[in-house]
């Protein structure tokens, strides 16, 4: 008989345990036995687990001593992490070293292939899986009673895995690399996203008892990863990142790590989580040894910025710091900044070579040391300065300033006494800000901020300006010095600043202004002597005028030439209904002759309600209103008759005004 068949009931071995076993030798088989096994179950330790119908077809089988060899096998079975089995390979038992060793290959997995070899002895068994365009989707499907991710993230691209593990009765050790060529992930809300992701991961795992050892290093040399606000570009920042640590009971502890990337950071820190149902951070620190610009702002900044003026900036510089945090809020913050320039394409902002210390703390902490930044040039929206330095106290959501900073503007100085920011970024923020300017150049400021060219010099006092409840209120009043006379804004409150409609209040007083200065800038003529004006109840509705009562009026007592040329005239006239009148004098007669005329006085006012303007002037008998008055001969008087006059209509008249050459006079 040349067929032998063994039925067994259970055999246990090096952690494996077998039921229902039956063997068949074909001692006829040519050039060597061959040999079937069925087991209706076999239990294998994790991450194998129970397989069920397993059948073995040994090609060739090999008995010599208490060595038994099936070579040439294939294996099929049901059960274990992929549902179904099925590869070829070789399996060796050595009686006498009490040893098992499997090898396979051609075993079909996450949708790619694999090898692997298992071997099983008294002390234990281990493994050695060499998986090769593995489904990273699949894979996370194998990995699940182990590895969890959150459910709203998918992933998905081939990667390549090696994995050798030991597993003894004392301790557990497992080895992993996986690479990577092509790798995507992405949340539901699409705020963390990975494309085209290249690179390794190894890790060293070491279980002894409840403590778990873990190496790891992560290099990263292609795609790009977003996870909210910042953009990492690993093709042109290579990272590289290393951590050692432990895990005992529900506590992670991170011994060490160490992050490199190039041209953009080097980092490292340690850290002590805790795991269980509420994870989080116990304490860490971060010492940030160097952040490199332009990366730095292209990865950690320019997104959180886009919608801002800063948000197309050219950054060089570095900067560096440490980040100490305790149950996941930070706790301190220092950092330095060296040499870090800051340039918008657009020219609205910069700042050149900014070189600081930043410290931080929290409420409730100690204070913390003063911080300092200085620089050597910066500008913004047309505003330029050289060198500067701020010296202040940041706390929470606090800013002090801690002494007075000259911050230079054109050819004077903005010098800020007092400013102090509480709760900024909430609704109960507050601010206190105190400051005098030192004398600027009004056509240097004109042209900065596109405006008409004004002579003299911005100066003055702000004495104190508070934020409270949602109002920016200046306590005490603006005063500047323009066209050799004085403006004084008082009663300023500005509602909802920051709001989509932001509504201002003030009273503005000016007195002696040059006409000649004034009219210069504006093309509406010219005129000669000084002129006072009040706008009182000013309230501007999104920076739109909605009320006011203003009044312009010569200067009383005032002794200096007054004269006012043709197209002056006109202009003013245009304004008060007596346009038509005063245009046809201009053209014909004799007043054609002259090219300007006295006159004694100016008076123009406007009440604005409800989008219309009472107008007014001085006082004329016979009806209507002198806008201006002459005096002498050839003497020309401006009258104007409209008592009611749409807003709009009057701002459009002006704006033609302003516009017009004038009538020809040759």
């Amino acid at each position: 008989m040349n067929v032998l068949r063994l039925d067994v009931d259970e055999v246990s071995t090096g952690g494996v345990r077998a039921a229902g076993i039956s063997a068949t030798l074909d001692l006829g088989s040519q050039p060597e036995p061959a040999a079937e096994v069925s087991i209706s179950r076999a239990q294998l330790a994790s991450p194998i687990g129970e397989l069920r119908n397993v059948e073995v077809k040994c090609g060739v089988v090999v008995v010599r001593g208490g060595r038994q060899a099936c070579e040439q096998a294939t294996f099929a079975a049901r059960g274990g992490p992929t549902g179904t089995l099925r590869f070829g390979g070789n399996a060796v038992y050595d009686g006498s070293a009490g040893t098992l060793e499997v090898r396979g290959s051609g075993l079909a997995i996450a949708d790619g292939r694999a090898r692997f070899t298992v071997r099983s002895d008294a002390r234990g068994w281990s493994v050695s899986v060499d998986g090769t365009q593995l489904a990273s989707a699949r894979l996370r499907e194998l990995a699940s009673p182990w590895l969890q991710l959150p459910e709203d993230i998918t992933v998905e691209g081939p990667i390549d895995l090696h994995v050798d593990g030991r597993f003894d009765a004392s301790r557990t050790r497992l080895e992993a690399r996986i690479d990577s060529t092509g790798l995507g992930f992405t949340n539901e809300d699409g705020t963390y996203v990975g494309e085209g992701l290249a690179g390794t991961t190894a890790l060293s795992i070491e279980l002894t008892g409840e403590r778990t050892r873990f190496d790891a290093r992560l290099e990263a040399n292609a795609g790009q990863s977003l996870a909210g606000m910042v953009l990492l570009d690993f093709g042109a920042n290579p990272a590289t990142l290393e951590a050692r640590g432990e895990l005992a009971g529900d506590g992670l502890r991170i011994e060490s790590f160490t992050l490199a990337q190039r041209d953009l950071l080097q980092a490292r820190g340690e850290a002590r989580l805790r795991l269980g149902d509420t994870p989080g951070l116990a304490t860490g620190r971060i010492e940030i040894e160097r952040l490199q610009f332009p990366a730095a702002y292209t990865s950690f900044l320019q997104i959180a910025l886009a919608a801002t003026d800063f948000g197309a900036l050219t950054t060089r510089g570095q900067a560096s710091g440490a980040i100490e945090l305790t149950e996941n809020r930070p706790v301190s913050i220092d950092a330095r900044l060296e040499n870090l320039d800051l340039e918008d394409a657009r020219q609205k902002f910069s700042m050149l070579n900014v070189n600081g210390r930043i410290h931080w703390s929290p409420e409730g902490r100690s204070a913390p040391e003063v911080s300092h930044l200085e620089w050597q040039y910066g500008s913004a929206y047309g505003l330029s300065g050289g060198a500067a330095r701020i010296d202040f106290r940041i706390q929470g959501m606090g800013f002090e300033l801690v002494r007075e900073a000259r911050l230079p503007i054109f050819d004077g100085a903005l010098r800020v006494s007092e400013l102090a920011i509480r709760r900024f970024g909430s609704s109960d923020a507050e601010l206190d800000f105190a400051a005098r300017i030192e004398p600027i150049s009004m056509p240097l400021l004109s042209r900065a901020f596109g405006w008409p060219e004004m002579q003299g010099q911005l100066a003055g006092s702000i004495p104190g300006v508070t934020y409270r409840d949602g109002l920016l209120a200046v306590e005490g009043d603006l005063i500047a010095n323009v066209f050799d006379g004085t403006i004084v804004a008082s009663g300023l409150r500005l509602r909802d600043p920051l709001g989509p409609w932001p509504r201002l209040y003030a009273d503005v007083r000016a007195r002696r202004l040059d006409l000649e200065l004034v009219t210069r800038t504006f093309p509406i003529g010219t005129i000669t002597g000084r002129l006072d004006g009040d706008i009182l109840g000013l309230e501007l509705f999104n920076w739109s005028p909605v009320a006011f009562d203003a009044r312009l009026f010569s200067t009383p007592g005032d002794r200096s030439r007054r004269r006012i040329s043709q197209k002056a005239v006109t202009s003013i006239s245009s304004i008060g209904g007596g346009g038509g009148t005063v245009t046809a004098a201009l053209q014909s007669g004799v007043l054609r002759f002259f090219d300007d005329f006295n006159y004694d006085r100016i008076g123009i006012s406007c009440r604005l309600q409800n989008e219309v303007c009472l107008m007014g002037g001085i006082e004329r008998p016979g009806g209507g209103y002198y806008l201006v008055k002459g005096r002498g001969l050839p003497r020309i008087d401006v009258v104007g008759s409209e008592g009611r006059v749409d807003w709009p209509v009057l701002v459009s008249q002006i704006v033609n005004a302003m516009r017009s050459e004038g009538p020809s006079i040759r």
